[in-house]
């Protein structure tokens, strides 16, 4: 996706293409496909800066709640740069959790703490 579709999409749009790239991503590791899994997180980043740039990050919080994993995670991690306490929570859960979703989360929660967590 361009950087200009993102600037013209709704608010709505970029809610949905994060939380489709991050089901794309997902679905690209399990298949190990590196190729769509780099799309699929291009997706996620466009999304996430578009929704940065027009302080619109707390659209993001609804996505707290998916039933998918993977959308729960990636939403926690850019959740501590603007509402920590409510991603905190969520990304404690997920770490103790197998699979690669809780390692993600529990190097998420490390880095945050130590203050080297950079945000897209």
């Amino acid at each position: 996706m361009s950087a200009r579709k993102f600037q013209k999409a709704s608010v709505e749009e970029l809610v949905q293409w994060y939380a489709e790239g991050s089901v794309a991503y997902e679905q690209a590791l399990d298949a190990a496909d590196s190729r769509s899994a780099n799309r699929a997180q291009d997706k996620i980043t466009g999304a996430y800066r578009e929704l940065r740039s027009r302080g619109e990050t707390s659209q993001l919080l609804t996505l707290l709640q998916s039933e998918n994993e993977t959308v729960r995670t990636n939403v926690a991690v850019h959740a501590l740069e603007f509402a920590p306490e409510r991603g905190e929570p969520v990304l404690l859960w997920i770490a103790k959790r197998p699979g690669i979703n809780g390692l993600a989360a529990e190097y998420a929660l490390k880095a945050w703490r130590e203050g080297t967590l950079e945000f897209p």
